[in-house]
């Protein structure tokens, strides 16, 4: 008579199929600790600032340099003078979120609107003795500032703290140029 059983054969299929699984939740497992360790990349926006300086027709407005020793990150910076100039620098907060600062000189309402996405205007948030229009939404927030020959707006899914600490790190520079350049010795 032949040894073959139907009830050993469905526990050989359930043991085969528990080690499949046991095998992938390992692999997850490994996987997921090692890129626990992960670094957010950086970029060095300094030298789209120096571009924006040349470009711009308005006071450029730049991130402090504290921003980074206070645990932002910066993580992209995009500028485009093809047009209206417009600067973007994007950062992971200290609070593992992410918030971004844009300038542009082109027309504030459509430049606003496409910035604060669908977010509606909740009122109004003083920072560094300037009052900001504050908008939110469940999912993102914006702060806008609107200047004579500029429009600035912190926005991002950071909550609006953060956006604060954010738009209170700007320095803006008193006639458009660095002040910290050397002058030129003759």
């Amino acid at each position: 008579m032949s040894e073959y059983s139907r009830s050993n054969a469905t526990f050989v299929n359930y043991a085969i199929s528990l080690g499949i699984v046991v095998g992938i939740l390992l692999v997850m497992a490994f996987v997921v600790s090692t890129r626990s360790g992960e670094r957010i990349p950086t970029v060095d926006y300094r030298p789209d600032i120096d571009v924006l300086r040349e470009a711009a027709d308005y006071p450029v407005t730049v991130p402090s340099e504290d921003l980074p020793a206070q645990g932002w990150t910066p993580t992209s910076s995009t500028l485009d003078t093809s047009g209206p100039v417009e600067w973007s620098v994007g950062y992971a907060t200290a609070a593992d979120s992410h918030a971004r600062f844009v300038q542009s000189d082109a027309d504030p309402d459509g430049f606003v609107a496409e910035q604060v996405r669908d977010a509606e205007e909740v009122g109004t948030v003083a920072v560094g003795g300037r009052e900001w229009d504050h908008h939110e939404s469940d999912d993102w927030g914006a702060l806008v500032l609107y200047e004579e020959d500029v429009t600035l707006v912190v926005a991002g899914s950071a909550d609006v703290d953060e956006l604060a600490r954010l738009a209170e790190g700007l320095e803006t520079d008193d006639d458009g140029d660095d002040a910290s350049e050397e002058p030129e010795d003759d």
